[in-house]
């Protein structure tokens, strides 16, 4: 049984489409970039975006005791993000950039993190993250920062609510002190 050169052709462009879509499937849902880049920023780097900013110190403020079981809560409220994003010192990146001490910092300093244009641009104007900034990132990520590669909230099944995203910035100050 012979196959004619239109059906094979057929097949190959059928087979390359469906390879394509595998390929940016993940990068259009998730907004996942399997490069990562070679960028650094030293200490010394940081400190010159900082210049003029007037910040406190947001992990030597306190915060507020919990119990157990609204510990339990916070770490809940921030399941989603631990899908793309860690919070350990040095940890690496995922799908988003690592965590650790994010308040302070200027935007788009996660070293290897391959950011997208809209938060380097968002550093070049001298953006410095603050928990009420984040709090209005985490509410609505592409009204803040258009063109932004992250995919929160969740499509499916996902409540918002300020309560949440304020329990969110607690659980990252207090985990990343």
């Amino acid at each position: 049984m012979s196959v004619s050169a239109g059906a094979r052709l057929f097949h190959v462009a059928v087979i390359g489409g469906l390879l394509a879509l595998a390929l940016y499937f993940p990068y259009l849902w998730f907004g996942v970039t399997p490069f990562g880049t070679d960028v650094e920023f030293s200490d010394t780097d940081i400190e010159a975006m900082l210049v003029g900013t007037d910040l406190p110190d947001f992990y030597a403020m306190p915060l507020p005791d919990r119990t157990e079981e609204e510990l339990a809560i916070q770490k809940e409220q921030f399941t989603w993000c631990r899908f793309c994003h860690t919070l350990e010192p040095g940890g690496h990146n995922r799908v988003g950039p690592n965590l650790y001490r994010i308040f302070g910092n200027p935007a788009a300093v996660v070293d290897h993190f391959p950011y997208s244009d809209s938060f380097i641009e968002l550093r070049e104007s001298g953006f410095v993250w603050t928990p009420d900034l984040m709090r209005v990132f985490i509410a609505d990520p592409h009204t803040m920062v258009p063109g932004n590669r992250m995919r929160y909230p969740p499509m499916i099944g996902y409540k918002m609510s300020q309560e949440r995203d304020a329990t969110i910035i607690e659980y990252l100050l207090r985990e990343t002190r």
